[in-house]
């Protein structure tokens, strides 16, 4: 049996395993700058499971990284909530204004910028694996389906799902629905990865006792712009804690 692949969630483990697959070093240093870039973009965020979210971001690279050598790929990955949970110099929100693009794509060029965004396009929430089955991928987003599905490995990989279940029993179809899609990829090894760790979830209904269902994930505020700002949506109703 394969030993089952386990993302990486630091840094210094991702340039080993990059390096151990053949990259170049100089392509483990560009790795490197865009992960600087990545730590002030995330600083002070985790996920709801209280994972510090800069390891989710080397966990969706280092997946990525896993099943295809594209170093764009890799480096989109570890961006790909550049445009949902990212910091900007501005102080102003995530989302993709043509500064925060222009900025992006002065930190980590503009393919990948491109990738980014695209990524950011994609529904794939409760339910949107399962429409992509039935009503297909349009024809050249097959990249970003790839990049979509690998991330789904570093949520699946370290429990993630479970004590925070963001999708309920909906994990189910949602995963026989990615393992499909993988392998209308040509990905089999992604699909069999997914389906392993989908089977996994049958034995940790314990984590249930864990759960904490009022927050979509929580903040320390690095400075008091960004304090003010989160008080400010939190006062507004929205699902986060400011520490």
């Amino acid at each position: 049996m394969t030993e089952l692949f386990v993302p990486r969630q630091t840094n210094t483990a991702l340039y080993m395993q990059l390096y151990e697959a053949g990259h170049a070093v100089d392509d483990i240093v560009r790795v490197q700058k865009a992960y600087r870039v990545g730590c002030a973009m995330f600083n002070g965020r985790y996920r709801k499971t209280g994972r510090p979210f800069i390891c989710h971001a080397v966990g969706a690279a280092s997946s990525v990284a896993h099943f295809d050598k594209d170093l764009d790929l890799v480096i989109a990955a570890m961006f790909h909530a550049a445009y949902d949970s990212g910091q900007y110099p501005d102080g102003k929100s995530s989302r993709r204004s043509d500064a925060h693009r222009r900025w992006l794509e002065q930190k980590i060029g503009a393919t990948v910028e491109g990738l980014v965004a695209r990524v950011d396009a994609m529904k794939f929430d409760t339910g949107d694996p399962e429409r992509l089955v039935e009503k297909g991928v349009p024809a050249g987003d097959e990249d970003v389906l790839f990049l979509r599905l690998a991330h789904e490995i570093d949520d699946l990989a370290d429990g993630g799902l479970a004590f925070a279940p963001k999708y309920g029993r909906s994990i189910e179809s949602r995963i026989t629905a990615c393992a499909i899609l993988a392998r209308r990829l040509g990905r089999e090894r992604l699909a069999a990865t997914i389906e392993t760790y989908g089977s996994l979830y049958e034995t940790q209904a314990w984590a249930a006792a864990l759960h904490e269902p009022k927050l979509e994930g929580f903040r320390i505020a690095p400075n008091m712009r960004t304090y003010i700002k989160l008080r400010w949506e939190s006062l507004r109703g929205g699902s986060v804690e400011v520490i």
